[in-house]
């Protein structure tokens, strides 16, 4: 957020008052206090005055605003009108004026939306999964604890950092790209080996789209353990494939070198030692292996397994 530079108009106490609780804002750079001679000062204003002297100035004129440059805001706190005639006389063009009860309720709004983005960031901070958040041009605007965990990479090291350039192709460009949901079950970010199923969804303000929010989700080791098993397979099977074609043995089966059985058992052992025997555990190793609750304990049973 760029810094705004206002002066107020007032030293009462509603004057006063506003910018004690608008110096310590790192957003807002006050230049002064425009004191006019029908302010009614009570002690603790003059006692204030005194206090900040030495860091704004105090202005006796509203003709003395001119020398400011780059004056973004000028809050009138005195609810006279004849003091916002001259005020909307002297200011220039591209400086806005509003009264303090206005200011107040900007105030208030920008307060609300920092309450909910830092909620907001919490709650991403705070979940399972890895979550992305970019402008639609990928510079990185948001990442939590989870993507750091897995990525390898800070905050510090990708925050602005455009991750369509650093990751050509990913989920995110593509959503960018298109304007539209992007899910799948397989993605790993570059030369890493660990596969994420992702769901990739574009933000709109206004039927304008400024960027995306991607969810990714680490697979499970079992998931890879049976594609390497199934890739193995394929492999062998060529193997032999091969060898009948050479030697005649086309009777030659994949399952005489190394049983479907076996291959199960392997897979049925590893997802409840990943798991864990408990009957939650084992809800789990059967949603893992896709396959029912009912259809695993058979398989334990089959190949007594306890």
């Amino acid at each position: 957020m760029n810094q705004i530079n206002l002066v107020i108009v007032g030293a009462a106490n509603e004057g006063i008052n506003l910018c004690f609780s608008l110096l310590e804002n790192p957003n807002i750079k006050i230049h002064g206090i425009v004191n006019l001679k029908n302010d009614s000062l009570d002690n603790n204003s003059d006692e204030f005055l005194g206090q900040i002297k030495n860091d704004l100035i105090i202005f006796n004129s509203l003709d003395q605003l001119d020398d400011i440059k780059d004056l973004d805001l000028i809050i009138d706190t005195t609810r006279d009108s004849s003091i916002s005639d001259k005020i909307n006389k002297i200011k220039r063009s591209n400086t806005t004026v509003i009264e303090s009860s206005g200011f107040e309720l900007l105030t208030a709004l920008a307060v609300n939306k920092e309450i909910a983005e830092a909620e907001l960031f919490s709650l991403l901070s705070s979940i399972q999964d890895s979550v992305v958040i970019s402008d639609n041009k990928g510079f990185v605007k948001f990442i939590n604890k989870t993507f750091e965990k897995y990525i390898g990479l800070h905050t510090k090291d990708i925050l602005n950092y455009n991750i369509f350039e650093k990751y050509p192709g990913n989920p995110l460009d593509h959503c960018a790209k298109y304007g539209q949901q992007i899910t799948g079950q397989k993605y790993s970010f570059g030369d890493d080996t660990k596969e994420f199923s992702y769901t990739v969804n574009p933000i709109f303000v206004r039927e304008t789209m400024i960027g995306v929010v991607g969810v990714f989700r680490l697979n499970p080791d079992i998931f890879r353990l049976m594609e390497e098993l199934q890739r193995s397979t394929s492999i062998i099977e060529g193997l032999y494939d091969r060898l009948g074609q050479i030697n005649g043995l086309d009777e030659l089966n994949i399952s005489d070198v190394m049983a479907i059985d076996k291959m199960e058992r392997i897979m049925l052992r590893h997802a409840l030692t990943r798991f864990g025997y408990s009957v939650q555990g084992k809800k789990k190793a059967a949603k893992a292996l896709n396959i029912s609750l009912a259809t695993l304990y058979n398989k334990l049973k089959k190949y007594q397994i306890n």
